[in-house]
């Protein structure tokens, strides 16, 4: 009976385990925690294009977006070190792609930082284009003639039909668990048939 305890108690760590981390997988997208005096830089991660000794990632969010709900396009230009780009103007263009018709254009602004966010509403299911153009300070080549960077992004496509936390809870949280209950059985009933 003392067997079966531990067991039962392994099986309800892991558990708890899995659904603390689904639970922080779904809720981290959403919170943010900063502290207004200890502020920290990050880049996005996304899809990368090399421009020159410059790379320009490129990732939405959410990452499948979808027409009539706020999402963001995040850019992040970095230089040959990896490291932000300082003083950069930029401006963003939003195409439809099937016709080419812009739907968005997003002036020139300046931005102490290349970790860049526009705010978007798409209005359509659809594939877009979205084109940084970046003027970079201090650079001869891309103060005077900006530097341009395509991105696709596919509006309301995406790979999985669920959201992101119905798939974790309904279908990666049992496909975990209830294995991992049926062998501890087994090895329980295994261990119980060895001593008895």
């Amino acid at each position: 009976m003392d067997l079966l305890r531990v067991y039962l108690s392994l099986l309800l760590g892991i558990i708890t385990t899995i659904i603390s981390i689904d639970l922080l997988l779904v809720d981290s997208h959403t919170h943010i925690l900063s502290s207004q005096n200890n502020l920290a830089y990050a880049h996005f991660v996304g899809t990368t294009r090399t421009i020159g000794d410059y790379r320009i990632v490129f990732q939405a969010f959410p990452f499948v977006p979808f027409a009539g709900e706020n999402s963001t396009l995040n850019f992040s230009i970095l230089d040959k070190d990896n490291l932000n780009v300082n003083n950069v103007y930029a401006a963003l263009i939003i195409k439809e792609k099937n016709t080419g018709r812009v739907v968005k254009q997003i002036p020139y602004k300046f931005y102490e930082f290349s970790d860049i966010t526009f705010p978007y509403k798409f209005q359509n299911n659809s594939d877009y284009m979205a084109t940084l153009e970046s003027r970079i300070s201090g650079d001869p080549k891309y103060e005077a003639r900006p530097l341009i960077a395509n991105f696709d992004i596919s509006v309301g496509k995406t790979p999985i039909s669920l959201p992101f936390n119905e798939l974790m809870l309904y279908y990666v949280t049992p496909a975990v668990v209830i294995p991992t209950a049926i062998l501890m059985y087994l090895r329980y009933n295994k261990n119980k048939n060895a001593v008895g």
